[in-house]
C-alpha cells in the first residue's frame, strides 16, 4: 500500500513546495541521533522525498553503512511498499507480504529509517521513511531537477548522490 501524499490536501502540498530548510535525522551506530540541515524535495505521487548531498558526507555513510547502500558493487532494488500509514498508527513489525516491492520481489536492501522535518512557525511536517543512497546519473539528475525547482540550481558537484526516502508515515500540523 502506498501513502497517498497528494490526498493530504493542498495545504500540505503547498507547504512542501515552499522554500524551507529542513532537517534530516539518522541514527549513529552508538544509537545517538545525527541531525543536519538539508533541502528536501517531495514527489507526492511516488511517496518519495529526496535529499541531494555529497558522496563522502556523514549522512551518506550512516545510510549506506546500515543497509541503504547503492554505492560500489551493491545494487539496490526498488523500494518496498511503506510499512506503516497514518499520523498516529505505531510502526509495526511487517510480514513479508507487506515488504514486497511492486514487482513482487523482496527488495534488497529495504533501506534505513530516517526522518525529514520542516517547521515554519506553528506549521510543521515530519516525514518518516526508509532511505537508500542512489548514485546512478538518472536518479541524481532527477533529484537535482527537483531541488532546483524548490530552492535554486545547485552548483556542480561530481561527488553528488541522492538520499531517496520512501515515506512510510506523515506527522504534522499541515
Amino acid at each position: 500500500m502506498t501513502i497517498d501524499l497528494g490526498g493530504r490536501g493542498s495545504a500540505f502540498l503547498d507547504f512542501w513546495r515552499e522554500r524551507h530548510l529542513c532537517t534530516l535525522s539518522t541514527v549513529r551506530p552508538d544509537g545517538t541521533v545525527h541531525v543536519v540541515p538539508v533541502g528536501v524535495t517531495l514527489e507526492p505521487a511516488a511517496g518519495l522525498a529526496r535529499v541531494i548531498t555529497r558522496r563522502g558526507s556523514r549522512k551518506v555513510a550512516l545510510v549506506a553503512g546500515r543497509g541503504g547502500d547503492s554505492l560500489g558493487e551493491q545494487a539496490v532494488g526498488p523500494h518496498p511498499e511503506p510499512m506503516a500509514v497514518g499520523d498516529e498508527s505505531p510502526a509495526s513489525s511487517p510480514d513479508l507480504s507487506e515488504m514486497t516491492s511492486r514487482s513482487g520481489m523482496l527488495p534488497a536492501p529495504l533501506g534505513v529509517p530516517v526522518t525529514v522535518c520542516q517547521v515554519d512557525g506553528g506549521r510543521w511536517s515530519t516525514l518518516e521513511g526508509l532511505a537508500v543512497v542512489r548514485d546512478d546519473p538518472a536518479a541524481v539528475a532527477e533529484a537535482v531537477r527537483r531541488y532546483a525547482e524548490r530552492y535554486r540550481v545547485p552548483r556542480p558537484n561530481p561527488e553528488r548522490v541522492v538520499l531517496e526516502i520512501l515515506v512510510t508515515r506523515v506527522l504534522g500540523s499541515v
